[in-house]
């Protein structure tokens, strides 16, 4: 994924900077709060309060903008990166050959450019970014109090270590949830794109209560699948509160009787516990952020396993491109079977003439269509070789070949458009 983002630069760099700018601005508000405590307050001097006040206003503003750019480049990487990606997904689907098609569900294929690609898109771009916000916020808050107060800091550490710590267990182990339950989206999504195509069979056969019962089924699996994901962040969310409260109550408990003794000032006590506090949105926000790129990584697999697939009709980079197709078919001793092993052609040979008329005759499933396909290399013979005016088909530039080639398809098709348009189709 991080490839899609390496084109556009200009945007990753303004977007990080701008989130980098208001996570310190962040960090220096507790400090200015500190100062005006213990030099305002306990000094009884009201220039340090204004002061504190004016700096803070300051800050609020330079935020603002830094927020405005981390959100507007964040996104704009979101939307272009999906952009990208569905283009690039559409784009390999059309590339990858009949065997390919053969074997993949419809429903499934649109079950992955749209809901894994939304959910790949919901981390890439904003989501990417915050969660590298919230660790730089993190590593930032611990280095802040380290600096405050070294002794009050390493009594907190132990659980602010904790949570983080069990908030990556929980992404890892709801990874192979989320995947389990994008893949059940494909099926659902199969499911219906098949029972809608072959409508016209339901009705007339009065199939719709099976096919109801069938749908109901694998939506139950989705469901129980989601539940389960439910389950495991109700049962984390308790435990990252608990842990929160931990930190202040130990920071007010040993923390409380130093700023009494005077070894600690009441603002360095105060800052100590904004930055615990700081931390519980992003904690949150952490745990939210891994349950997404759980998710996004599990989209993304779906995505990239299709975008990988290799493409078994391979065209030579010295293929060559016929001026003008005479129509001399030859097939020399060529064998062929389907990617399930099933042998369909043995040993084939015969020669067609130019202006020649042949018919294929043939009871179901004894290799007619097979024959035809092997012409305009919607597959490749397994062995044996194929020639068109002499030459291999698989010597010659695909979509030279296939634009020689005048088909009509057993099963007719009608695209979203004029009857001139798909008349016209072809050409």
């Amino acid at each position: 994924l991080l490839g899609y983002l390496k084109p556009h630069g200009r945007q990753v760099l303004l977007a990080y900077i701008s989130m980098i700018v208001a996570a310190l601005l962040n960090l220096y508000i507790p400090q200015v709060i500190k100062n005006a405590i213990d030099q305002g307050v306990n000094a009884q001097e009201a220039r340090g309060l204004f002061t504190a006040a004016g700096v803070i206003l300051v800050i609020a503003v330079v935020r603002g903008v830094a927020a405005f750019g981390q959100r507007y480049y964040g996104n704009w990487l979101t939307h272009r990166v999906a952009y990208d990606l569905r283009n690039h997904f559409y784009a390999r689907i059309q590339s990858l050959p009949f065997a390919f098609h053969d074997q993949a569900k419809t429903g499934d294929l649109m079950s992955r450019a749209t809901s894994d690609i939304s959910e790949t898109e919901r981390f890439t771009g904003i989501g990417m970014m915050d969660l590298v916000s919230t660790v730089v916020l993190l590593v930032g808050v611990l280095v802040a109090m380290f600096l405050e107060n070294v002794q009050l800091t390493l009594l907190v550490v132990g659980p602010m270590l904790f949570l983080v710590g069990a908030t990556l267990r929980f992404g890892y182990v709801v990874r192979d949830i989320f995947k389990a339950i994008q893949k059940q989206m494909g099926v659902l999504s199969a499911t219906m794109q098949e029972s809608m195509t072959g409508i016209n069979v339901v009705k007339a056969f009065a199939r719709e209560p099976y096919e109801l019962d069938k749908f109901d089924s694998e939506n139950e699996v989705w469901f129980e699948q989601r539940r389960e994901s439910i389950r495991m962040w109700a049962n984390y969310w308790p435990f990252f509160t608990f842990l929160l409260a931990a930190a202040v109550f130990l920071l007010l408990w040993f923390g409380g009787p130093m700023a009494l003794e005077g070894r600690v000032t009441v603002g360095t006590i105060f800052a100590l516990i904004s930055y615990v506090l700081m931390l519980n949105g992003p904690t949150l926000r952490l745990g939210f952020l891994v349950n997404m790129a759980a998710t996004a990584s599990a989209s993304a697999a779906r995505v990239f396993e299709i975008i990988d697939t290799p493409n078994v009709i391979q065209e030579k980079p010295d293929a060559k491109e016929l001026p003008r197709m005479q129509g001399d078919v030859r097939f020399e001793n060529v064998s062929f079977a389907y990617a399930n092993g099933r042998s369909v052609l043995r040993d084939i040979s015969f020669h067609v003439e130019p202006d020649q008329v042949v018919a294929l005759i043939g009871p179901t499933g004894s290799g007619k269509s097979s024959v035809i396909n092997l012409i305009p290399r919607f597959y490749d013979p397994s062995r044996g070789v194929v020639r068109v005016d002499g030459m291999d088909v698989k010597d010659l530039r695909v979509k030279k070949l296939r634009r020689n080639i005048g088909i009509v398809l057993q099963n007719p098709f009608l695209f979203n458009a004029t009857i001139a348009e798909n008349i016209a189709y072809g050409r």
